[in-house]
């Protein structure tokens, strides 16, 4: 089993969202299982080696915290029994115990620090192998207090920081094997982010043409496609639901306990990131 971390998003109209996003990302449904009536009980979508988790939204479910929510994460691990003991002891809030599921997953559900909705469990959504291309990121109000908790209560390994002159981080990026998880940290002051605090990233070649193809579907432009100051070629969107997407030729690397280099730790280079 290869350990994965995936965005997942539920969809008020779940089957119009896998059409469009196979026809302005180049998303391809690799399994879709019906819910009642015309929902989608829970879908996988795939880019390269990366997964994207998609249902329905609907009522919400007193039995069922992810009816709470749009989005979130789910992780595919080896020993979640160890990892449930380790992120309660860690002070994780447990919004769903342990449960061996009917799809043959073991797996659990908590909420970090600043509340994002985790589960972790046994069932994987990629067996694709190399690095995932898929990087969601998280957006939180303390950025250095959520690597240290994200590492003590979910055990993800801390990579890549950029810091600011007070030495608050700004950017890291933390590691589950070969999967990445990116953490976003203070204020948003070109407003990029519209409010939210989930954002997916999809490692790509070609940037332009492949914007070119989600503004012809109908994407809403958040930043067109530029050059960052770290290298990469970038551009931002909203979906037809208003979930957030980046698409760059940023690849992050395990690169442990050190600011980006070449001025990426600057102000200017913090609002030019996306």
């Amino acid at each position: 089993m290869t350990r994965h971390i995936h965005p997942v998003a539920r969809y008020q109209h779940a089957r119009e969202a896998i059409d469009w996003l196979g026809r302005a990302f180049g998303f391809e449904p690799k399994a879709v299982f019906d819910g009642p009536g015309n929902t989608v009980a829970h879908a996988e979508l795939t880019f390269g080696t990366g997964t994207l988790g998609l249902s329905s939204a609907g009522p919400v479910d007193p039995a069922n915290v992810w009816t709470t929510v749009r989005e979130g994460i789910y992780a595919c691990i080896t020993e979640p029994d160890r990892h449930h003991a380790r992120a309660r002891a860690a002070g994780a809030a447990i919004e769903r115990g342990l449960q061996d599921m009917d799809y043959g997953s073991r797996d659990y559900t908590a909420r970090d620090l600043e509340g994002h909705l985790w589960s972790f469990g046994t069932y994987s959504m990629s067996h694709e192998t190399g690095v995932p291309v898929f990087f969601p990121e998280l957006r939180y109000a303390d950025g250095r207090a959520a690597v240290d908790f994200l590492g003590r209560a979910f055990g993800l390994e801390p990579g890549l920081q950029v810091s600011d002159p007070l030495g608050d981080v700004r950017h890291a990026e933390v590691w589950l094997g070969d999967s990445v998880l990116m953490v976003a940290a203070g204020d948003d002051p070109d407003s990029l982010w519209r409010g939210r605090r989930q954002c997916t990233h999809v490692r790509l070649d070609d940037p332009d043409a492949h914007f070119a193809r989600a503004e012809a579907a109908g994407a809403s432009i958040v930043k067109a496609p530029h050059d960052t100051p770290y290298g990469a070629r970038s551009y931002l969107v909203q979906d037809l639901e208003g979930f957030l997407w980046g698409f760059s030729t940023y690849t992050p690397q395990r690169t442990a306990g050190g600011d980006r280099p070449s001025g990426g730790g600057t102000a200017a280079a913090r609002r030019e990131r996306r």
